[in-house]
């Protein structure tokens, strides 16, 4: 049964699918608050910037005088830093994304809402702080939308599950009136993985590792693919559930447009977000060198037509924006329909959106 099947039966589930609804609301407001603007993103890009596993969704652009493909935008990110080029300065984008790559599951959907914001002057560390802001902000402005609503007698609405300081996603119970946890990739591997970042900067030596530790069929496995297997296998699962966590300093070979670190080679500034195990933002220190930028570009997209990926159009326009100057900047993406399950309980993420592309009969035909 399709949800508005459901929903026309059961006033009561309208509940968890206006935590998306006030999630937005307050996310607009808590910017508005810090004097951000908001920009309009277009959904539509005619370039992408080149990372090796990006799986955009594409188009055919046709008019009588033109044709072409468009990118359905995985991430705003060549808008934010064009905008920026132009000196718009600290802003915030609400939008629909896509991503062919994601499977169809609990987690993930093949569009999703997203938000990112860019912080002038800031850092990773500054989109930590950010975040944590966030959180709490959202925590109470959902709450309060909840008792508006109430009041309003229109729906069925349940504050019993709301507390003040802490949220309870499946029987998990999430402090976040405390700091969050900051830990960095390289502890969570000498921790978890009994694995030194210096010891597996060779490809071979990594592989050995591995096999070492009794991993199979990673012959064909290049580093990225190694060390994300790892992530998934060994810290992922590990990552403590009674506060939201940022795991940060990430491996120098998975980072396309992020800063290095100063103080160590072999890391750049990016920070994830995870609340109860599950990956909910991603951003980082912006890289604004436009020649670093294009020698990461040239070599992801030599290492797609390796694997024989779909050919990327090379976003030219994005070097151009860097070649003129964007300021010192850190950008971060949230996905709001993960975040949407945690604020309303769900264990799928069909369970916040009113039409899931998860319901398409082509996805569920036999």
């Amino acid at each position: 049964m399709k949800t508005w099947q459901l929903l026309r039966q059961n006033r009561h589930l309208f509940q968890r699918y206006f935590v998306k609804e006030f999630l937005i609301r307050g996310i607009r407001e808590f910017f508005q608050n810090k004097k951000y603007h908001e920009l309009e993103s277009p959904i539509l890009a005619p370039a992408l910037p080149q990372e090796r596993y990006l799986s955009p969704l594409h188009v055919e652009v046709k008019t009588s005088n033109f044709e072409s493909i468009a990118y359905i935008i995985p991430t705003t990110e060549r808008y934010n830093k064009i905008i920026l080029a132009a000196g718009l300065g600290d802003h915030f984008v609400i939008t629909k994304v896509a991503r062919s790559s994601e499977e169809l599951s609990k987690n993930h959907s093949l569009e999703f809402t997203m938000c990112e914001w860019y912080h002038i002057n800031g850092t990773y560390l500054d989109l930590m702080s950010d975040c944590e802001d966030l959180i709490r902000f959202l925590h109470r402005y959902i709450y309060d939308s909840f008792v508006k609503e109430k009041n309003l007698g229109r729906f069925p609405i349940d504050l019993s599950y709301f507390y003040e300081d802490y949220i309870i996603y499946q029987d998990e119970k999430i402090n976040i009136k405390y700091p969050f946890y900051r830990k960095s990739v390289p502890d969570l591997l000498n921790e978890y993985s009994q694995i030194d970042l210096n010891n597996i900067q060779d490809e071979s030596d990594f592989r050995s590792n591995l096999k070492s530790k009794n991993y199979i069929n990673i012959e064909n496995l290049n580093w990225q693919e190694m060390f994300e297997l790892v992530f998934a296998k060994e810290i992922e699962p590990n990552l403590p559930k009674d506060r939201p966590v940022f795991v940060y300093d990430y491996p120098k070979q998975v980072c396309v447009l992020t800063k290095p670190n100063a103080t160590n080679n072999l890391v750049c500034e990016k920070v994830e977000l995870y609340i109860c195990g599950k990956e909910i933002g991603n951003g980082y220190t912006e890289l604004t060198d436009w020649h670093l930028q294009k020698i990461n570009f040239d070599r992801e997209m030599k290492a797609r037509k390796k694997l024989n990926l779909q050919t990327i159009n090379y976003d030219y326009e994005l070097l151009d924006a860097l070649k003129l100057g964007i300021p010192d900047v850190a950008g971060i993406g949230i996905g709001l329909d993960r975040l949407a399950m945690i604020f309303a309980n769900v264990k799928n993420i069909s369970d916040i959106n009113y039409f899931s592309i998860n319901e398409w009969d082509i996805f569920n035909s036999k």
